[in-house]
């Protein structure tokens, strides 16, 4: 046996198990990044929770999927809140404007065509005003947000609690 023969023998396990790290490394790495892809979610932000306040609604949103240009954006509110001074629409993140329409307790903001189609995965926020807030505090009056394509098919449905105070609190 020559001595080169005898290095490499001794340090075949060392290779394997460098190997075996680094495939596990891998593994894990992947696993990582599969779970750091943001599931779809909606948040719903008042500006202001106090009772009869009137305010400015956000919604900030995560889709898995494409926004089209053409998608709309429904939030249904219970009949405890006023809609009826309800009459601007807008965002920071999605270009192109929106056509507002409100119907008793549905706000409908439709994209109007001209920006651009949100990827996948994109934080985006849509803003809208004036809002009344209930007359009663209660933490968990339910507002429903869905978010649909050109062709009205739900690409998602949240439903979130909001949560009103009471003006001592």
């Amino acid at each position: 046996m020559y001595l080169s023969e005898t290095h490499k023998k001794n340090e075949t396990g060392g290779k394997y198990l460098f190997v075996i790290m680094l495939i596990i490394g891998l593994i894990i790495s992947k696993s990582d990044s599969i779970m750091a892809v943001p599931a779809d979610t909606i948040d719903v932000i008042a500006k202001h929770t106090e009772i009869a306040k009137s305010s400015v609604y956000q919604i900030n949103f995560i889709v898995s999927k494409p926004i089209p240009v053409k998608a709309i954006i429904r939030v249904i509110f219970p009949d405890e809140f006023d809609l009826s001074d309800l009459m601007i629409a807008g965002s920071t993140t999605i270009n192109g404007g929106f056509d507002l329409i409100v119907d008793k307790q549905v706000v409908t903001m439709k994209r109007s065509g001209l920006g651009r189609e949100i990827p996948a995965n994109e934080k985006v926020d849509v803003k809208f005003a004036i809002v009344k807030n209930p007359n009663q505090p209660a933490d968990n009056y339910k507002i429903i947000v869905e978010i649909l394509d050109n062709e009205e098919k739900s690409i998602l449905k949240r439903e979130t609690l909001q949560k009103i105070y009471s003006a001592k609190e």
